[in-house]
């Protein structure tokens, strides 16, 4: 076995071994997001911590590829989302699921996200994204001939029902409601039986209506064996009881809806959302004023009106007001019945109810004689519009069920096209792969090559450096005894002379002396000129020229800090950092950070107690400069040049600065850095 051979055989294990942990870390990272998303569904929960929950679930969720797995996962998530009224993501999640199980060839995976994502969609307002959706999952569904297509079917229907089309409405719940009753699923049985009574009541069928209202009421006696409550089951009753009693007053029957509305008002209606409440109590006194019964009103309209007033939902709020105009009309108070009309005209425009709208404008029309002929125009105009615009969402949801079916095709002619496809391509990849292989060993080869010479040429520049390095330390030697020299021979001759002069003339008080030594002080000066060049010469990299450690040099100059606050300061200089091993360049810039934080400290801290703290941490060295002092606006001093010298060292040693400060609670600055 030749040396490529082995190469390759010590990288395929090496790549094994990477690919097992990798996958061994994910299964621990899904393990973790499937606890969180299980957590999510605790309904005791508020739902801005179960989203909390979800948003990590979904974070740190990693699938193996387009396994059932991340399928389920992303599909469990979007109905989660939704329950928690996140519609944008859970749109997101469904569209992951549906690409991850069409890669996955899932058609059972595709059919479920379509039919969550078109749920999402639906409560979105989106109805014609919600009804393509709801298109493909049916189909999809009708495929493996599955019964959850029934649930899509109903949505459908829903869409139907919205758009006023209640003849394709009541076909698509019938069907959905045979599968449902094949399958026993008792609250979906409730749903399309109270959707069909619906849509016959849009059709002014109201016998068979009421028939599919009565089949609904039956069902809620298996919802007890299903696990529901008794306040649960109370609300369904109610509102199935609430739209027969409104059937009831449109076939002129008030006596019968009086008798639903007293029994479904005295019957557990603690359990009512007031949503419910309110609209139960404007039916009812809706059928006591078809009925000619005035007993309660207008007392029931302005209880219910309060309710949904305080609620907010105009829809409800406008049905009040028309119901109030209703009375005051019968009551022939015509000028605030018109008043009640147009309120309730004005807040339909608001939302964009064209029933309102419609409804409204047709009995100001009647009613109001002096606008009458206004309103029966924008009457025509309105109802015209609206029956285009019914027409168009008709033929547009035939449009986008077309488009399904041909889309669909066209799917599967493109996946027996690919299907060849592909096929060629992995063979062409497999040869390509090995030629690959082939030119990666070879350059291997020579890259190894290259790297030893770089070696070498490396172990010349640091000889040829080392030579350097000896000529400027024999010239730092001889610069300092030209310096000594210079203090022993002129500075300290000069000294010593003029020393002896003073001693001498110190004995004397007349004049001429008193002058002399004025004149020896000068020198004295003179002097001192001297010194100070000298000094400036030796003061470059001091820091580094002193027989001390760097430790000391930093605890003396943090320790020796004067200021006229008065500020105590203190020096925690960890002993375990190597300072010998650190580049001189780094030091000095450690050295010029603390100096310049202690100067700052100094010049406007007014600080009692300041530290300076520096510690090893693994492989990291971290600075903390901290004082008690008056603070500062960081967003206003962030310009400053001191501040930006900073941050330049800090940058110099690849590291990192922060600082904390406030106006009268002191400031810490602390710089981190790698070895």
């Amino acid at each position: 076995m030749n040396k490529y051979q082995v190469i390759l055989l010590l990288s395929f294990f090496f790549i094994i071994i990477s690919c097992e942990n990798s996958r061994k870390q994910k299964r621990i990272l899904n393990a973790e997001a499937e606890k969180l998303l299980n957590q999510a569904d605790n309904t005791t929960l508020n739902n801005a911590q179960r989203v909390k929950l979800l948003d990590s679930a979904y974070s740190q969720f990693e699938g193996e590829g387009h396994d059932s797995l991340s399928v389920k996962f992303y599909r469990n998530i979007a109905s989660s989302y939704y329950n928690v009224y996140q519609v944008p993501k859970s749109i997101k999640a469904s569209r992951k699921s549906y690409q991850l199980a069409l890669a996955a060839k899932d058609t059972f995976g595709m059919a479920k996200a379509l039919y969550i994502s078109g749920v999402a969609f639906y409560d979105n307002k989106n109805k014609d994204s919600a009804f393509a959706k709801y298109n493909q999952a049916e189909k999809l569904y009708e495929k493996l001939n599955n019964p959850d297509v029934a649930g899509v079917i109903l949505y459908k229907a829903y869409i139907y029902y919205d758009i006023g089309d209640y003849v394709l409405c009541e076909t698509e719940a019938v069907k959905a409601l045979r599968l449902f009753r094949i399958k026993k699923w008792n609250l979906e049985i409730h749903n399309a039986n109270n959707l069909i009574a619906a849509a016959l009541d849009g059709q002014h069928n109201y016998e068979g209506a009421i028939t599919y209202y009565k089949a609904a009421l039956d069902q809620l006696e298996y919802f007890k064996q299903d696990g529901y409550s008794d306040d649960m089951i109370a609300v369904y009753r109610a509102s199935c009881l609430n739209n027969m009693g409104l059937v009831y007053i449109e076939m002129d029957e008030p006596d019968k809806a009086v008798a639903i509305y007293k029994d479904v008002l005295a019957y557990n209606n603690k359990a009512y959302t007031p949503g419910l409440y309110a609209r139960l109590l404007n039916n009812y006194a809706a059928a006591k004023l078809k009925q000619g019964d005035f007993t309660g009103l207008p007392g029931l309209f302005y209880k219910s009106l309060k309710i949904r007033d305080s609620i907010g939902v105009m829809s409800d709020v406008i049905a009040s007001r028309f119901k109030l105009g209703e009375y005051y009309l019968a009551r022939k108070d015509t000028s605030v019945a018109v008043s009640y009309f147009r309120g309730a005209y004005r807040e339909a425009k608001t939302i964009k109810s064209s029933y309102d709208i419609l409804k409204t404008l047709k009995i100001l029309g009647e009613v109001d004689k002096q606008n009458n002929a206004s309103y029966t125009d924008l009457y025509i105009r309105v109802n015209d519009s609206i029956q285009e615009k019914g027409k168009a969402d008709r033929n547009r949801f035939a449009r986008i069920a077309y488009e399904t079916d041909r889309l669909e095709s066209e799917k599967e002619e493109l996946n027996r096209k690919n299907t060849f496809i592909i096929g060629v391509s992995v063979v062409i990849l497999l040869f390509v792969a090995a030629i690959f292989i082939i030119y990666y060993l070879n350059s291997r080869n020579k890259k190894l090559m290259l790297i030893q010479e770089q070696q070498r040429a490396n172990e010349e520049i640091y000889q040829l450096m080392f030579e350097q390095q000896s000529k400027v330390d024999a010239a730092r030697a001889e610069e300092k005894t030209r310096i000594a020299m210079e203090l022993h021979d002129g500075i300290l001759n000069n000294i010593y002379a003029v020393r002896l002069n003073l001693e001498f003339t110190n004995r004397k008080t007349d004049q001429e002396n008193i002058d002399k030594r004025k004149g020896f002080i000068k020198e004295l000066q003179l002097v001192e000129g001297e010194i100070r060049a000298v000094s400036h010469e030796l003061s470059r990299n001091v820091i580094f020229e002193q027989n001390q450690s760097f430790e000391s040099i930093l605890g003396f100059m943090v320790t020796s800090q004067k200021n006229t606050f008065g500020t105590e300061f203190e020096a925690l200089i960890d002993r375990d950092i190597d300072w010998e091993n650190i580049p001189n360049t780094s030091k000095i810039n450690v050295y010029r950070i603390i100096q310049e934080a202690l100067q700052n400290i100094n010049k406007y801290a007014e600080a009692h107690h300041a530290v300076v703290n520096v510690i090893k941490d693994k492989d990291t060295i971290k600075i903390m400069v901290t004082d008690d002092g008056a603070g500062f606006d960081t967003a206003k001093a962030a310009g400053g040049i001191g501040l930006k010298n900073l941050k330049k060292r800090t940058e110099a040693l690849s590291g990192t600065i922060n600082i904390e400060s406030e106006p009268g609670h002191g400031t810490v600055v602390s710089v981190s850095f790698p070895l």
